[in-house]
């Protein structure tokens, strides 16, 4: 009766080993918790790991204990049983944009090009290197709490969409849906050069220079016109009143001379 559980203990440890060749265990952060009681304070720990099969699939558990070695080992287990598959592209980086949210912080990613590199930080760049994606772009805003990142990241894989899940929505094969895909980007192209043509025509009536008076909407003077064209404000100007500048000696001068006659006429 001793032999077939000696065996089964066998098969036990070769699962264990297979799986942990299998999977790729990421420990993303350490923190101790105290809990005070009526004798005084205990000390525990918290750990955050994740787990991926670098294929696609990932998932992410918290565990706490005593010590440090069993709160990794319950964190990763729960990472086990949660794992999700997120669908890649050519198995490198994902379809399209995506955004994702959780409490006071936002995760914004997006796909790159070969040789790009994970272009991210703390616990995301642990996730996108346990689920297999060498080229991604990702941007964290608002609270930095590990916790909360990475809920915000599995949000924004929850909306991530196969062109194949697309045209099953839609009742179209893939093909067409590519070809919808390339009518639309030149209707796209098409609206850009429209708004093109718009902006030079504006720009050309701006730089044109303006015209006033009464020759504002005439063409130019024809090379048979031999009468001279009138400027709009020749009249006006010969009609106005001119000024004429006195300075004050000749005020002077004149006072003097009205008013030497005016005193001999007195004197008389």
């Amino acid at each position: 009766m001793s032999e077939p559980r000696q065996f089964e203990g066998r098969r036990d440890n070769n699962r264990e080993e297979r799986e942990r060749s299998e999977f790729v265990d990421k420990l993303v952060g350490v923190r101790r918790v105290a809990k005070t009681v009526k004798g005084g304070r205990r000390m525990a720990f918290g750990a955050l790991v994740v787990v991926g099969d670098e294929a696609g699939r990932v998932g992410f558990g918290q565990g706490k204990a005593k010590e440090v070695p069993d709160a990794v080992r319950k964190a990763t287990d729960e990472a086990k049983r949660t794992m999700v598959r997120v669908p890649l592209r050519q198995g490198r980086t994902i379809h399209h944009d995506v955004q994702g949210r959780f409490g006071a912080t936002r995760v914004i990613i997006k796909p790159a090009v070969p040789g790009t590199g994970i272009i991210a930080g703390g616990p995301m760049r642990a996730i996108f290197e346990a689920m297999g994606i060498k080229d991604v772009v990702a941007k964290a805003m608002g609270s930095t709490n590990p916790f909360n990142l990475i809920r915000a990241t599995f949000d924004a894989f929850a909306a991530i969409e196969t062109p194949r899940s697309i045209a099953a929505k839609r009742g179209i094969k893939v093909t067409d849906l590519s070809l919808h895909a390339v009518e639309a980007v030149k209707g796209v192209t098409d609206q850009k050069e429209m708004l093109e043509n718009a902006a030079k025509v504006q720009k050309a009536k701006k730089a044109a220079p303006a015209r006033g008076g009464r020759d504002a909407g005439r063409g130019p003077r024809k090379d048979g016109d031999s009468k001279p064209r009138r400027d709009a404000g020749a009249g006006r100007r010969s009609d106005a009143p001119k000024v004429v500048t006195v300075t004050k000696a000749q005020s002077m001068k004149a006072a003097t001379s009205e008013a030497a006659p005016a005193a001999e006429g007195t004197q008389e």
